[in-house]
C-alpha cells in the first residue's frame, strides 16, 4: 500500500488506536452510567448519535484522503480504509467538534421535521424567496449565496457528509490539531499532515461557509431581522442565526435548544429576542406542535429571560408585547 506500509505509519496508526481503545476501556463504566441514566432521549437519540458518528467518520475519511494526496499516493482509498478508524476515534475525543456536529445534527433534524410536517422546502424558505427577488442587491446576492449553501447542506446531510471547509474556523483548527496528534512521532506522516493542512487552509474561507453566509444575511437585514425569528418564514438556518445574534448565544447552543429537553432554553431565548406570547406560541407550534407554554409564562419579561440565559439576576424590565 505504498508509503503507508513502508514508513511504519501503520504502527503509528495502531498505537493511536490502542490508546483510544484503552481510554474506552477505562471509561466504560462512566459511559454506560451516562447512557443508561440519560433522561434526554431526544437530544441524544439513536438517530442523532448515529448522525454525529457518521459525520465524524466522514471528516476522518477526508483527512485520510488529504494525507494520501500529500504523500502522492495513487490509490488514496486504501489509506481511507486503514486510517479512517483511528482518525475518527481521535476526532470523537475532540469536544469542540462533537458539540458542533451535534448542533448540525439537531439543525438537520428540525429541517427534516418541518419538511415532513409542513411541506417546507429545506433549501428555499419564503424569506429567501422574497429576498432573492428584492430590490436590495446586497441582500439579494447574499440570499442567493445562502440558497446555494443550503442546497449543498441538504445534499450532504442526505449522504451523511460534511466537508471540512464548511466547519467554523475554531472547529476546523481543532480538527487540524487532532490530525497533528494522530500522526505525531512519525516524521513522514508529520510532513504529510503539514502538507495536508496547508492545502486545507489554502482552500478555506470561513466567510464562504453556509453558517457564515446565514449570519451575514441576518446582519444585512438590519431592523428587518425580526422577520427572521419565524422558523416557518425564514427557514431553520436563518432562524437559528437570527436567534443567536439577537440573544448573544452561540448558534450551536441555539440549534441544540430546539430539542425537546431544551424547551425552557428555547422559550427563554425567544422571549429574550423580543417575541411576544403569540409569537412564541407560533414558534413552539412550528417546532414542538405538541408542547404548550406554562400558564404563567406571560409574566416573564424579556430582560428577565435574558438574565436567566446568562445566569444573571432577574429584575424589572419592559413587558413583552403580547
Amino acid at each position: 500500500m505504498g508509503e503507508l506500509e513502508k514508513t511504519g505509519g501503520i504502527a503509528s496508526a495502531m498505537r493511536s488506536e490502542l490508546k483510544r481503545g484503552d481510554r474506552v476501556l477505562g471509561a466504560r463504566g462512566v459511559v454506560l452510567r451516562h447512557i443508561i441514566g440519560c433522561e434526554d432521549r431526544a437530544m441524544f437519540s439513536d438517530a442523532i448519535v448515529a448522525r454525529v458518528r457518521g459525520l465524524a467518520n466522514d471528516i476522518a475519511a477526508q483527512l485520510a484522503i488529504r494525507l494520501a494526496e500529500a504523500a502522492g499516493e495513487k490509490n488514496p482509498e486504501q489509506w481511507v480504509e486503514h486510517l479512517s478508524e483511528p482518525l475518527a476515534g481521535a476526532l470523537i475525543d475532540e469536544p469542540m467538534l462533537l458539540e458542533h456536529l451535534h448542533a448540525v445534527a439537531m439543525e438537520w433534524q428540525l429541517t427534516e421535521s418541518l419538511e415532513r410536517r409542513a411541506g417546507m422546502d429545506p433549501a428555499l424558505s419564503p424569506l429567501l424567496q422574497t429576498l432573492i427577488s428584492a430590490d436590495d442587491p446586497n441582500a439579494s446576492s447574499i440570499a442567493m449565496d445562502l440558497l446555494t449553501g443550503q442546497a449543498g447542506f441538504v445534499r450532504h446531510m442526505q449522504r451523511m457528509t460534511l466537508p471540512v471547509v464548511e466547519l467554523p474556523a475554531d472547529v476546523l483548527f481543532a480538527v487540524i490539531n487532532t490530525l497533528r496528534g494522530v500522526v505525531a512521532g512519525d516524521l513522514n506522516f508529520e510532513q504529510h499532515a503539514r502538507t495536508a493542512e496547508h492545502a486545507i487552509r489554502s482552500e478555506y474561507d470561513e466567510s464562504l461557509t453556509r453558517i457564515a453566509v446565514a449570519n451575514r444575511l441576518v446582519r444585512a437585514l438590519g431592523a428587518g431581522a425580526f422577520a427572521a425569528l419565524s422558523v416557518s418564514h425564514a427557514g431553520v438556518a436563518v432562524f437559528l442565526s437570527a436567534l443567536a445574534a439577537t440573544t448573544g448565544e452561540s448558534r450551536d447552543d441555539v440549534a441544540s435548544s430546539t430539542g425537546e429537553s431544551q424547551l425552557a432554553r428555547l422559550a427563554l431565548s425567544l422571549r429574550a429576542a423580543g417575541l411576544g406570547d403569540k409569537e412564541i406560541e407560533r414558534e413552539f407550534f412550528a417546532i414542538h406542535p405538541d408542547i404548550t407554554l406554562p400558564d404563567n409564562f406571560a409574566a416573564l419579561r424579556g430582560n428577565d429571560a435574558q438574565a436567566l440565559l446568562t445566569g444573571g439576576p432577574t429584575g424589572s424590565g419592559d413587558d413583552p408585547e403580547g
